[in-house]
């Protein structure tokens, strides 16, 4: 018997980590990561074209640096310091700056009196010609004062690279979903969290530099959430939710902790229910992307937003909640897109606790503050839109014209099919129509109207604004006798194929109208307008 070593074939492996992003932007999202895992309070970014024109993202912060020992398990797959269920731990991450022309990365230990650069050439034309990269690491000169690391992408391998990391689309996702958008500070007095979450009270500075588009900010990070206001005033210039888009309410922090076979189990919920406005303040959209696609219920790790779950609310208004559920013992798939571990027995434990909550603290209250106006609101403005309905049926009445006829006790010529229900039922009154009686009518049923006539047998009567309407509603037409519509549109002879593959043709005998369906069945049709329209 021969024992076999499994084997890895390297670069095919760095190559997908790199390829396989989701969002490209989830550069930036690993770049941050690193620098709040060396504890940094100061980071920048900065987004450029060198002198050969060439696509570059810059990433420096003031964190604890790294020497030789780390510089190789940043290159290295599968090294990394992480604490266990902490993301990032299998060291995947940094191999997304693979994908440039050029990396280098320059670090300077806290501890220590020593600066070094590490330069790694061609690393994603190497790996795409099947080659594996290397690194030269040099040990430079001691900036004073200057802890901390400097990572820069040269030619970093996207198309248009402008349109998606530019400066508003960049200070949106790094407050929303990297670790400079943690909402971990909310949780800072949890004891027993500090061993699972690295520098829960550091909520680091940005930098933000696009050298492109020359937009520049120095802002807090943390994730947003819109100030509180549960009683907001009407917003004149608001035309239809005045209030209700302005209300938010918070909820949490919640922290619920256990333990499960031993293994100590958490989770922590924190979010709002806003309005739209209020959201607006808190989030800045890409194209393509609605509220319902930004907000709802948000997974987290690191209490880092990873994947929307806003089903998980059962509410069809979810994107009204933004709600981050957050728990150490979610564990993320291979890109870090997702939780793998949803069916074991603490993520069950985490999701019906959470649901609880939710079901039974935050969706009353939300029913009672924000949806409460919200419905209030709604009479109002379906009340306001009855009334201007009501104006504009009003001007469009003095420009219908004048039906005359029979001393009918109706005015104005029909413009819908309700209104040939009126007439009909008129006409009938006035016995211009002796062979009609009217049994019973209804819009819910296949066929308007049970008729009987002048010796009371019973038939079905179908009723249309235009006769080319019948086309258009689907009908069976074995479910009526006789059609009466205001005017027919159709030529003489035209033919239609019915959805049973059945001919139906209009003919004309006598000035009377028929539609002939099939061979054997006959539909009379009866036009009113020129009746009374000569």
């Amino acid at each position: 018997m021969e024992t076999k070593e499994l084997k890895v074939n390297q670069i095919s492996l760095y190559r997908e980590i790199a390829r396989n992003l989701v969002n490209p932007l989830e550069v930036v999202r690993e770049a941050i990561s690193n620098t709040h895992d060396a504890a940094a309070q100061e980071i920048s970014i900065r987004i450029f074209r060198n002198e050969a024109n060439q696509f570059c993202i810059e990433f420096a912060d003031d964190g604890d640096g790294m020497g030789e020992k780390e510089f190789e398990r940043f290159f290295n797959l599968g090294d990394s310091l992480k604490a266990q269920n902490n993301i990032g731990q299998k060291g995947l991450g940094t191999k997304t700056f693979f994908r440039s022309g050029r990396l280098i990365v320059e670090s300077q230990p806290r501890l220590g009196n020593k600066r070094y650069r590490a330069i790694l050439d061609e690393p994603w034309d190497k790996l795409n010609h099947n080659e594996l990269p290397t690194y030269t690491l040099s040990e430079i000169d001691v900036v004073a004062g200057n802890p901390g690391t400097i990572i820069t992408l040269i030619d970093y391998k996207i198309d248009n690279p402008e349109r998606i990391f530019h400066f508003r689309r960049l200070k949106d996702y790094i407050l929303w979903f990297t670790a400079a958008g943690s909402f971990k500070t909310k949780f800072s007095e949890e004891t027993n969290l500090r061993p699972y979450i690295q520098n829960i009270h550091i909520s680091p500075h940005v930098l933000l530099d696009d050298q492109i588009t020359r937009e520049k900010e120095y802002f807090a990070g943390g994730h947003r959430f819109p100030q509180p206001n549960e009683n907001p005033k009407p917003e004149l210039n608001e035309q239809e939710f005045p209030r209700s888009n302005y209300y938010c309410k918070h909820f949490g922090p919640y922290h619920n902790e256990t333990q499960i076979s031993g293994k100590y189990v958490s989770f922590q919920l924190y979010g709002t229910i806003s309005g739209i406005r209020k959201r607006e303040e808190v989030s800045s959209f890409y194209q393509g992307e609605t509220h319902k696609s930004r907000f709802g219920l948000y997974f987290c790790k690191d209490f880092i937003p990873i994947v929307n779950k806003a089903e998980f609310l059962k509410d069809p208004n979810y994107q009204h909640y933004h709600l981050l559920l957050n728990s150490q013992n979610f564990e993320l798939t291979a890109d870090r897109n997702n939780i793998s571990n949803e069916d074991s027995p603490e993520v069950k434990w985490v999701l019906e606790e959470a649901y609880n909550i939710i079901e039974q603290q935050i969706k009353p209250i939300a029913l009672q503050g924000f949806f409460q106006i919200r419905a209030e609101e709604e009479v109002t403005l379906k009340q306001k839109k009855r009334a201007e309905q009501l104006v504009i049926r009003m001007k469009e009445y003095k420009d219908l014209p004048p039906l005359n006829a029979l001393d009918l006790p109706i005015v104005k010529i029909p413009t819908n099919e309700a209104q040939v229900a009126v007439l009909f039922s008129a006409l009938i009154a006035k016995g211009v129509l002796t062979n009609f009686k009217i049994g019973t009518y209804s819009d819910k049923s296949t066929t308007d109207l049970i008729c009987e006539n002048k010796d009371g047998e019973p038939f079905l009567v179908e009723l249309e604004y235009k006769l080319s309407n019948l086309f258009f509603h689907g009908h069976a037409y074995e479910t009526f006798d006789k059609v009466v519509c205001w005017s027919v549109d159709l030529e003489v002879n035209e033919r239609r194929d019915t959805p049973e593959h059945i001919t139906l043709k209009l003919v004309k005998d006598n000035d009377k109208w028929f539609l002939k369906y099939g061979p054997t069945k006959t539909i009379e049709v009866i036009e009113l307008k020129p009746m009374l329209m000569k």
